[in-house]
């Protein structure tokens, strides 16, 4: 695997300099883009409450607000910002058409040069079923918004594994918070400052990757035990567990509590029988999850039934995107192959 890596680099190490460049260019337009959006809603605020704010009388505003001389002159700016802003957006999307079209062709060259015996595609339609059938994610249905980014088929060991990159933005806690703040004067406009102008403008990442509740890897397949029900293995956190306590779509689980001190300090339990939920995470199998945990470095998620196997890893990045930063080293291809060889051999491993 590591002379494949090193080939791999060397035929790609120029196009990842392009694709650092073209992401800086990128993040530049889309920083100007929300930062004259802000002025823009700022100047509508300042606009609207003029009329009960002595303060905007000041020297500094007046030259903006409409009198009977001069009474469109609060359109002058914003007509400006308008201009400004569409002008940016012009800049934005085009330099974020061609930043994404370089990605995904060095991603697709990487993929294919690094596992040949495998399908590889980009225009995979987002595995709904699969995902809603996991159970991992305790508010997303069936008309959740779930967006693929790639797919990945391969056959080892008699046993199909089927390896996707999602990105899904859930109705949880957080987001139905935000929503109710979205329904009160004053604060909704504090929110979108928050959530769609200073994240994006504080944040280096691209603005269609900063709304996910999760973006990371996800794989299915077949489990050569027969359940009843289902067992579902989550990362030991907080978020995790108050939305799995709120959430009403899992009202049949029991929390499963196990003996290895290890495991759980690393994951919650959670399934529809405690009996056969001890009969799938065997002592063996445990050790092999927290394992499998260290060699991903990040969180992960598992679940059993119906002969199913289902495995999510987090990565706030994406699996077919490129991490932030500099693109220089051999580490960000070591990374893809390692993560990719992984969960092709998990039916192996587990």
């Amino acid at each position: 695997m590591q002379h494949s890596v090193q080939k791999v680099y060397t035929e790609t190490s120029k196009a990842l300099n392009d694709i650092c460049k073209r992401r800086k260019r990128t993040l530049f337009f889309q920083k100007i883009m929300w930062g004259i959006t802000g002025l823009y809603l700022l100047l509508m605020i300042l606009f609207i409450v003029s009329n009960y704010v002595s303060i905007l009388e000041l020297p500094i505003f007046k030259s903006i607000l409409p009198t009977q001389n001069n009474p469109y002159a609060n359109m002058y700016p914003i007509a400006g910002l308008l201009v400004l802003l569409y002008i940016t957006t012009f800049f934005f999307t085009r330099a974020f058409q061609k930043f994404k079209l370089k990605e995904m062709e060095s991603m697709a060259k990487m993929v294919k040069m690094l596992f040949p015996q495998v399908e590889f595609t980009q225009g995979a339609a987002a595995p709904i079923k699969e995902v809603v059938n996991s159970k991992f994610f305790s508010w997303v249905k069936k008309d959740t918004p779930v967006y693929s980014y790639g797919q990945i088929r391969g056959r080892l060991s008699n046993s199909i594994v089927n390896i996707a990159d999602i990105g899904i933005v859930e109705h949880n806690i957080s987001n139905k918070v935000t929503g109710g703040l979205m329904h009160i004067p004053i604060l909704n406009m504090l929110v979108v400052f928050y959530q769609y102008i200073f994240k994006n403008m504080a944040s280096n990442t691209m603005a269609d990757n900063q709304y996910f509740t999760f973006r990371g890897m996800f794989c299915w397949l077949q489990f050569k035990k027969k359940l009843n029900g289902h067992t579902v293995v989550l990362p030991n956190n907080p978020t995790t567990k108050w939305d799995r306590l709120a959430s009403l779509n899992f009202k049949e689980e029991q929390r499963i509590h196990l003996e290895d001190p290890r495991f759980t300090d690393n994951f919650r339990v959670y399934g529809t029988d405690q009996v056969e939920a001890r009969y799938v995470l065997s002592s063996s199998l445990m050790e092999r999850i927290v394992a499998l945990k260290e060699k991903f470095d990040r969180p992960i998620f598992l679940s059993f039934q119906n002969r199913q196997m289902y495995l999510a890893v987090l990565n706030k990045n994406g699996l077919f995107s490129f991490p932030l930063g500099k693109l220089e080293g051999i580490k960000v291809i070591e990374e893809l192959a390692n993560d990719i060889d992984t969960a092709l051999g998990i039916s192996n491993g587990l």
